[in-house]
């Protein structure tokens, strides 16, 4: 329902309108038939309205009083001018206070008809953007929620969260994830397109790259897990698919607790390496380590009989692989392992600044199955076990620093970083976070952007589309994209900003990534 008010000094004129408003379209009520100028001005100051019919002359207070103070204070507002007056000097300084129309006295039913279909439709696409802002701030941003705005209508909203290929509880680094998933299916447009009986549809990415949140808003109740079901057949996709499909909520307090229990829920219950709708089954068994397999270990650890433990590992991954274990049930038995290595080897240490549970989630988030967790966490129990001479890491990681400098134009990763000096990825990144302070993959990123920089601003000639592949990038709207995120402007920005001659500034052709993808 769009609420209207009406202000018109002549009485037979402001009810004859207002009858005519709410016969044409039941949407619209008129909530207020002002007779003059200051009763339109006293209403709007305690009371919210979506559109303000108004006369121009008016005593006291006219219409241009009126428009100036919707323009000034509350310019969602969507006015129109109905006057008896056919004068250009009027119709300007309607429209330089935003007025919609400027209907001439007596007001002409089709016009009229006409007009509420227009107001109508902008009225929609504004209030779908502010929903879609409102939402982006409860969701993304975590912004406290402003009171006023609670009072935007959404019909009952329905959370769903999406994860590809493994839960991540730390920051996950680009290199692990390909993002182009959500480009080759656009969940927004699927949805649209074939939930004919979902309102709205509201898309938005969680903390990291493989997470996204879907929000769909519908009058009518709606089987959210069946859609979820029929969407994951529709993608196909070899990487695993987790989703976690959240009650009905009606308000937006409700939105963001159901959506941290969402993510609580989908990390505890996702079977490892499925697809699915992720559920909680209180009847499912969990994995533990048993008494006999853990005193083996403990044995194995003090004599330093790694091939045993070793083997011992081999047999466990053997033992996981024919049940359906969660990830989180995964990560907790190989956290149980390092804390036995930690208490009962003579030399483990751990010296990170990270935690053991960070880098063993790593571990499972950057690989491919199941054997290739249990591969680097080998080594990586190794590596706790054995540590090498600081020294010698230090000048492996020294190595690996030269190498990225020498090579940073060319495609660089940390799991072709690994397989160059012969670790595993979560190991080598764990060693060069210890020397340098940062990633590998942020150390690119840095290195990359940097030389952009000195390029931008000493080269005007050379565009930026070209200096992206200069500096190591194969896309140039991504290079765009990684720029923005690190200096907050786009390169030809950057560019603009910087150059200290005006002959320096070119027309850049790279097409910069709009804002709303960096969220």
């Amino acid at each position: 329902m769009y609420k209207v008010l009406v202000a018109e000094d002549e009485l037979p004129l402001l009810r004859g309108i207002s009858r005519l408003i709410e016969g044409m379209d039941e949407e619209f009520q008129v909530v207020m038939m002002a007779k003059t100028g200051r009763e339109a001005l006293e209403y709007l100051e305690q009371h919210t309205v979506d559109v303000v019919f108004t006369d121009m002359n008016m005593p006291v207070v006219d219409g241009l009083q009126v428009l100036r103070y919707i323009n000034e204070n509350k310019p969602d507002i969507l006015s129109v001018v109905i006057s008896g007056y056919q004068d250009f000097s009027y119709a300007q300084q309607a429209l330089k206070f935003e007025a919609k129309r400027y209907l001439l006295k007596p007001v002409e039913t089709e016009e009229l008809q006409s007009l509420l279909g227009q107001l109508k439709d902008l009225l929609q696409a504004s209030t779908a953007e502010k929903k879609e802002k409102l939402l982006r701030e409860v969701i993304v941003d975590k912004k406290q929620i402003d009171p006023l705005k609670l009072k935007i209508h959404f019909a009952p909203l329905y959370p769903v969260c999406i994860v590809a290929k493994a839960f991540c509880t730390y920051p996950m680094e680009e290199d692990v994830f390909d993002g182009g998933l959500w480009e080759m299916f656009d969940l927004r447009t699927y949805a649209v397109e074939h939930w004919s009986d979902v309102t709205d549809v509201y898309l938005y990415f969680g903390k990291n790259l493989n997470e996204q949140i879907l929000v769909l808003e519908s009058k009518t109740p709606v089987d959210v897990r069946k859609k979820m079901e029929e969407l994951l057949r529709e993608m196909d996709t070899e990487i695993p698919m987790a989703v976690a499909v959240g009650e009905p909520c009606f308000d937006l307090g409700m939105v963001r607790k159901s959506i941290n229990e969402l993510w609580n829920g989908l990390y505890v219950n996702w079977k490892y390496g499925q697809s699915g709708v992720v559920s909680e089954d209180p009847g499912r068994e969990r994995f533990f380590l048993d008494k006999i397999t853990e005193d083996t270990l403990q044995y194995l650890i003090k004599q330093e009989k790694f091939k045993d433990v070793q083997s011992l590992l081999e047999k466990l991954q053997k033992q996981l692989g024919e049940m359906d274990i969660t990830q989180y049930n995964l990560e907790l038995v190989l956290n149980k392992i390092g804390g036995l290595i930690q208490r009962t080897g003579a030399q483990a240490s751990y010296g990170t600044t990270r935690t053991m549970g960070s880098d063993i989630n790593e571990i499972v988030v950057r690989a491919q199955d199941l054997k290739e967790i249990f591969d680097e966490f080998i080594c990586w129990c190794q590596d706790m076990l054995f540590p090498g001479e600081e020294e010698n890491k230090d000048a492996l990681m020294q190595r690996c620093d030269s190498f990225i400098q020498e090579h940073y134009q060319e495609p660089l990763s940390t799991k072709m970083l690994a397989q160059k000096f012969g670790l595993v990825p979560s190991y080598l990144s764990r060693l060069f976070r210890d020397y340098k302070g940062i990633t590998p993959n942020h150390y690119i990123q840095d290195i990359r952007i940097e030389k952009a920089k000195e390029l931008l601003m000493d080269c005007p000639f050379i565009m930026a589309k070209d200096i992206a592949f200069m500096v190591g990038y194969s896309d140039p709207s991504y290079f765009s994209r990684v720029f923005k995120k690190r200096t907050q402007m786009y390169p030809s920005e950057w560019r603009s900003a910087y150059q200290s001659s005006p002959q320096s500034h070119v027309k850049e052709e790279i097409n910069d990534v709009p804002e709303e993808d960096l969220c």
